[in-house]
């Protein structure tokens, strides 16, 4: 027998041994081979079947088309086609069931007739695993989004009452308690914000698990993003001695289109975990970039601290939800083990990456990656470039002993064309000294090995007086000494970690009597925290995203103010119910319910004019956007990033005060008024003023029970005689805050029928605001009258 050829025999014992089906049909479509697999599939024995359609083997519907699909093969030119090329088809065995199938065809000419060829896989088995699989994955996600869903309710529904607690200890904390009482209260209101941020951690998780978080394409400044994350926890940096720093390469684009909120929040974080974990020396943010398009970046962000390290064996588990690298760091660290999983997702939603490379007993440093347009032509390098003319070629000395803060001081400089000359120690800058380098300016760092700052300044005194060597104090906010030996040594001015080049600019031109005036940042700072005593205030902070939520307290804190803090506009709606506010700051965007329409319905209970005053906060600065807060009822409006003078101009605007401006009519007391009364004193009222006060702090109280009372009974001509009444008082001692409320509810029962609900609780909230004033005017008033 000859090798090349095979018997019939032979044939098909090959064909019987296939698991597919083997068919071939002749010109007519008629079938001529049936193999054994095909007997298998079908249902129909070859003997049954030869000679048979290929109809047959095909559901009725799909027959007309089937016969399109071989002529159309026919005319493509083509021998074959592979299995699936066609998709699903579907069979239909002698017994009518259907199923689902893939098939290969192949056509070949014998003796000048053309013979199809069709081999044909049974899948149904394989559909059906497919389909439990799709089911399963169908339920697991319906689990998945079903359990986010729960998160966020009960996130909601814890946090509504723990809002209520934390507002109520912010007014037990406006009153007369004791140290041990208000030691407590401070606990109950630190413990509540502490839970609440692990309930927004939660949210936030939940979110996106159930991809409902958001992300916004915003132009946004990458430097202030980086300083503001760094403000934020530069206290509790302070606190563990640990240096706070940043870099941002020279390559980095100034500004970047992007969710800067989502991206601070992975910052603060990051930043946060690294001073848990650091018991001593430092925390270091560094940005690069790599262009990957036509103003296309990819911003990588490095975290670098000096902690505890992380094993090799537990860094895979740390960004896995509720996860922290072991029981006991819980334990001694806190902390739900969230933040990492929440920040790993925001990354990747934000087109990046997250991972991580520690060392135990040594530090670690988290990476993460972001991608972004560019908004505008500016890189980070020439940041302030063209105002520096005017230190260039000025001689800097710098001593500190981290080298990161030298690096920093060094290379900004550098960039503005200075000459700086770095030294480690206060030794080594001594010898700087007596060796008479000359210096216009130096920066020592207060904390310092051997000899620290103030010492060394000391003896710098020695040799150089401070005209001739100004000298810039580098140091903590927690770290600033009140030693009299400052006012020997005679600073220039200081300078607060971590380093800021917009400070730092500002400071050198200062202290080198560049620029006439004391650095605005400064001279503003030191104003604001006169605000809240000169302007006391109760402020709801409405805000859905937790960084947003810090930034904002920090700013009222620097101004003086304890703030309460919610996440939408229902819980605005259940603070309000529950106690007053004079002022709302109200973000426009927020879930659940939106400023916009959280400021209508206020309105509609409290009526058109505050209290509470509503300044809206919103990153849409877009023409229009102004109208339609003030359409909404707002009184004004801040665009985010929200900046402290802003805060502080519109608290002023709103509550109709100029504390810094002298006496005006909105000043706890009228100074002139208490000048006038002093002026009647004479030998037969030498105490005038004293009983006065006496007698207006005795009665005070019966008028405010007879206002109440009034209100409570909806007795509008109560209100009105009971109001005019106090006003008198008021007026006779210059309590015109007070005045002002009292005109208010005066005039309030004059064209309002207390029957209405919006009505009364105006009312109420004027009535709040007015016992809130009477209480801080009779501090004023005793303070005057009391001998000192």
């Amino acid at each position: 027998m000859s090798t090349s050829s095979l018997t019939a025999a032979q044939l098909n014992g090959i064909l019987s041994i296939a698991d597919d089906a083997i068919i071939c049909i002749d010109g007519t479509q008629n079938v001529i081979l049936f193999n054994h697999g095909a007997e298998k599939i079908f249902g129909w024995k070859a003997s049954e079947i030869l000679g048979r359609s290929l109809n047959e083997l095909i559901p009725m519907r799909y027959r007309h088309d089937h016969s399109k699909h071989i002529e159309q093969f026919d005319h493509s030119g083509r021998s074959s086609r592979k299995m699936a090329e066609r998709q699903e088809i579907f069979g239909v065995r002698k017994d009518g069931t259907e199923f689902p199938a893939e098939a290969s065809i192949s056509k070949l000419e014998v003796n000048g007739d053309l013979i199809h060829t069709v081999m044909l896989r049974d899948v149904s088995i394989r559909k059906a695993y497919e389909h439990e699989l799709q089911t399963a994955k169908e339920a697991a996600e319906s689990a998945m989004v079903a359990k986010s869903m729960f998160l966020a309710n009960m996130s909601h529904e814890i946090r509504t009452p723990l809002n209520a607690v934390i507002g109520m200890t912010s007014l037990l904390l406006n009153t007369h308690i004791n140290d041990e009482q208000r030691d407590y209260a401070e606990t109950i209101r630190a413990s509540s914000e502490v839970l609440l941020t692990i309930i927004n951690d939660i949210l936030d998780y939940s979110k996106i698990e159930i991809g409902k978080l958001e992300i916004e394409h915003q132009p946004f400044d990458l430097r202030r993003c980086v300083e503001e994350s760094l403000d934020l926890l530069s206290s509790s940096a302070s606190d563990k001695d640990i240096n706070l720093a940043y870099f941002i390469d020279d390559s980095v684009p100034a500004s970047a289109l992007g969710d800067v909120t989502r991206l601070r929040q992975i910052l603060v974080n990051l930043l946060s975990n690294s001073i848990k974990f650091t018991q001593h020396g430092e925390v270091v943010v560094s940005v690069s970039a790599i262009m990957t398009g036509a103003n296309c970046y990819e911003l990588q962000f490095a975290v670098k601290d000096t902690g505890i390290g992380i094993p090799q064996e537990r860094v895979t588990d740390l960004f896995k939800s509720f996860t922290q690298v072991d029981a006991s760091i819980t334990r001694k660290y806190g902390g739900t083990g969230l933040g990492l999983a929440i920040s790993k997702r925001l990354t990747e939603i934000m087109g990046g990456r997250m991972w991580v490379e520690s060392t135990v007993g040594v530090g670690s440093t988290f990476y993460f990656t972001i991608t972004a347009e560019a908004s505008g032509s500016q890189l980070a390098q020439s940041f302030l470039q063209e105002r520096s003319s005017a230190l260039a070629g000025k001689r800097m000395l710098i001593v500190d002993d981290n080298s990161t803060n030298r690096r920093i001081l060094v290379k900004q400089a550098l960039l503005w064309g200075m000459l700086p000359s770095a030294a480690a120690s206060a030794i080594e800058a001594m010898d700087f000294i007596r060796h008479g380098h000359a210096f216009d300016i130096a920066i020592l760092d207060m904390s310092m090995p051997e000899m620290d700052g103030l010492g060394l300044a000391m003896e710098i005194r020695k040799y150089r007086d401070a005209q001739s060597l100004p000298l810039i104090m580098l140091t903590s906010v927690s770290n600033r000494s009140r030693d009299a030996t400052l006012t020997q040594v005679d600073f220039a001015a200081y300078l607060t970690k971590p380093i800021k080049p917009t400070a730092l600019f500002d400071v050198l031109l200062h202290a080198m009597k560049i620029a006439p005036a004391a650095p605005q940042a400064s001279r503003e700072l030191e104003i604001s925290g006169k605000l809240a005593e000169s302007l006391p205030l109760n402020i709801l902070v409405a805000e859905d995203n937790t960084v947003n939520q810090k930034v904002v307290q920090q700013l009222l804190a620097h101004l003086g103010y304890r703030a309460d803090v919610v996440a939408n506009g229902l819980e605005v709606l259940d603070a309000t119910e529950r106690q007053s506010y004079d002022v709302v700051l109200m973000d426009v965007q927020m879930p659940e319910m939106d400023g916009l329409e959280a400021t209508r319905r206020l309105r509609a209970r409290f009526g058109q004019k505050g209290p509470p005053y509503i300044i809206a906060m919103t990153a849409n600065a877009m023409p229009g956007d102004r109208e339609k807060c003030l359409a909404a009822g707002m009184d004004t409006y801040v665009s985010k990033p929200v900046e402290l003078n802003d805060v502080r101009a519109v608290l002023i605007d709103v509550a109709g005060s100029a504390p810094m401006s002298g006496h005006t009519a909105d000043d706890v007391i009228d100074r002139r008024r208490i000048e006038q009364l002093v002026e009647l004193q004479d030998e037969n009222n030498p105490h005038l003023l004293r009983d006065l006060v006496d007698l207006f702090c005795t009665d005070s109280p019966k008028h405010l029970d007879n206002i109440s009372r009034a209100v409570n009974e909806r007795n509008t001509e109560l209100l009105s005689s009971s109001a005019h009444r106090y006003l008198s008082s008021i007026e006779n001692l210059g309590a015109q805050r007070m005045r002002k409320h009292c005109m208010d509810l005066e005039e309030l029962a004059k064209s309002r029928d207390l029957k209405d609900e919006p009505s009364r609780q105006q009312a109420r909230a004027l009535l709040d605001s007015l016992q809130r004033e009477f209480d801080i005017a009779r501090q004023h008033l005793t303070s005057l009258v009391t001998p000192r």
